[in-house]
Order: C-alpha cells, then structure tokens, then sequence
C-alpha cells in the first residue's frame, strides 16, 4: 500500500519557499561582498536585479526539470504496453506526471514572484538584515578573539599592536556592519 501524497499545491508552496530561502541567500552574500570587498553603497536596486536574475535561474531550471521528468514518463510508457508494466512501474509513471506538474507550476510561480517588485524588495530587505546580522556576528568574534587577560606577561608589550589592528580592522568592520544595517555609503572607509 502506498503513502498518501501531500495535495500538489502544498508541494509548490514548499519548493516556493526553499526557492526564496536561496534567493535571499544569494542576495545576502551580494551585499556582503559588494560592502566589504567592493566598498559598493548599498542600493536596494541594484540587489533586486540580483533577486529577479536568481528566480528566473531557479524558474528555468524547473522548466528544464519538468520537461526532462516528462521525457523519462514517455519513454516508460513507450517501454512497453502499459498493461504489462509493473506496479512500480506505474507508480513510477504518475510519479513523473507529479513531478512535472510541480515542476511547471513552480516555475510559473518563481516567474510571478520575480514580477512583484513588493515580493522581491521584501526579499532584498530580509537579505540586507540577514547581511548585517551575519557581519555584526563576525565583528563580535574577532573582537572576542582579541581579548587578552592584562595579567599576561605580554600584555603591555603587545598593547601597541593590538590597539594598532583593532582601530585598521575592527573599526572598519564595525563601520561597514552599521552602514550595510542603515544601507548607507560603505565606501568611505
């Protein structure tokens, strides 16, 4: 006896917000890099092309994925009389079928979404928070990793130092998780 499949849309809705999970993730790592490693300014814009190139990404690839599960059903079905499959081989044949209708009706909603610019600028401004969170929570491990006990024998001769490399580095990061948080100039630094 086989297992109950969920009803078709909710399958969607679920590869809809795996979909959006990696979109955001992508924009997510765009900001990072265009704040710390291009020192680019923040430009909500700029992010949201980022976000409708990664849904149609994701749309075409499930087109390409729906056409080639209906291609496998075809040849199943060609492979010999339907009559004389197994139940397996039924099974593996609706199994296609599914497929290929999550398959199309995802790509159709990522194309949709891609078109809402409120969707899509939703999508930017959780990717913004998630960036400054991300480079907030590297601030505060460098920082940690800075510490050193003042009873250190060392510690007054490598005070210079490590006041040195926290005003270069740590103040600079500090900056660009501030400005990637208020999405302002990051390049000033």
């Amino acid at each position: 006896m086989t297992a109950a499949l969920p009803p078709l849309q909710r399958i969607v809705d679920e590869g809809l917000l795996i979909a959006i999970s990696a979109v955001r993730m992508a924009v997510k790592n765009d900001i990072i890099v265009g704040a710390l490693r291009e020192h680019s300014d923040y430009d909500p814009a700029r992010y949201a092309v980022t976000a409708k190139r990664e849904l149609g990404v994701l749309a075409r690839q499930n087109d390409e994925y729906g056409k080639r599960v209906h291609g496998l059903g075809k040849v199943l079905r060609r492979s010999g009389r339907v009559h004389l499959l197994t139940e397996d081989e039924r099974g593996d044949i609706s199994q296609f079928a599914l497929r290929r209708r999550v398959h199309k009706k995802l790509a159709l909603a990522l194309d949709a979404l891609a078109e809402d610019d409120a969707q899509v600028a939703r999508i930017v401004e959780d990717a913004q928070q998630a960036a400054s969170a991300e480079i907030r929570d590297a601030v505060s491990s460098r920082l940690i990793r800075l510490a050193i006990d003042p009873r250190d024998p060392d510690y007054e001769e490598r005070r210079a130092e490590r006041i040195e490399v926290f005003k270069l580095v740590n103040l600079a990061m500090l900056k660009a998780a501030r400005d990637v948080a208020n999405g302002t100039a990051l390049n000033e630094y």
